[in-house]
């Protein structure tokens, strides 16, 4: 009877135990995109789209080396004031589309109002919530994150951007090295700098069942990855 009772003790500790993780970890990440808020593009416009980023961010070599061709779709997720889906509208062109996904409702109004102000009718921006990207199946060329992947950190989240792929599509991820210095000031205002190592990146995306297929070397501050789907979908 005594070891029976140890034994369903354990399992229930266990089962507790590993509870606590799993909705810790989802509490924890919910409480850092509460606290890491960007709800002032003006402000932020300033420090994101400033002359002096493209000394270190060098956005006409990530655009060669993305090999974006006119015509195609790219997908720039957590876009903010953009600083790059603006490039990549001009890249793919009128026959091309870029649409800008942002959590923040004062961002993407942002983003809509410079689109039509710089006459980019290819840029389609979009509110879109960190856990669920609302894509078409088999519709994108290149879907891009820049500074933005450690605020999703979620494999659940890369499986459903897998099946937006078109086939040869990809995925690129530059984020901050955790000992990069701060690149932009106002950020000094959060409790906290989130930053996510580039094996934690992997990691993410090779258990949504991706791999990594090429890393460049040539930012300062910045890791750059790119992966695709290990197994391709039937089309």
């Amino acid at each position: 009877m005594n070891s029976l009772f140890l034994r369903s003790s354990c399992v229930l500790l266990c089962f507790l135990f590993f509870g606590f993780l799993k909705f810790g970890y989802a509490t924890t990440s919910h409480r850092e995109q509460e606290e890491y808020r960007f709800k002032e593009p003006a402000l932020w416009a300033g420090q994101f789209d400033a002359p002096s980023r493209d000394k270190w961010q060098k956005p006409q070599t990530v655009i060669q080396a993305l090999q974006l061709k006119p015509g195609q779709t790219v997908v720039d997720i957590g876009a903010g004031t953009g600083y790059f889906a603006v490039k990549f509208a001009r890249v793919v062109g009128p026959q091309g589309k870029v649409l800008a996904l942002d959590r923040e409702l004062s961002m993407v109004k942002y983003l809509k109002k410079r689109a039509k102000k710089e006459g980019l009718n290819n840029l389609i921006v979009r509110k879109s919530p960190t856990n669920n990207p609302e894509l078409e199946k088999q519709s994108v060329d290149l879907i891009f994150f820049c500074n933005s992947y450690h605020h999703i950190h979620n494999p659940n989240y890369l499986k459903a951007l897998a099946e937006a792929l078109k086939k040869d599509g990809k995925i690129a991820v530059i984020d901050i090295k955790p000992h990069a210095p701060r690149l932009f000031p106002a950020t000094a205002r959060f409790k906290r700098h989130i930053k996510l190592s580039a094996q934690a990146v992997v990691e993410d995306f090779q258990h949504a069942g991706f791999s990594l297929d090429k890393e460049f070397r040539f930012l300062p501050y910045q890791y750059f990855l790119e992966f695709k789907p290990t197994l391709v979908p039937s089309r």
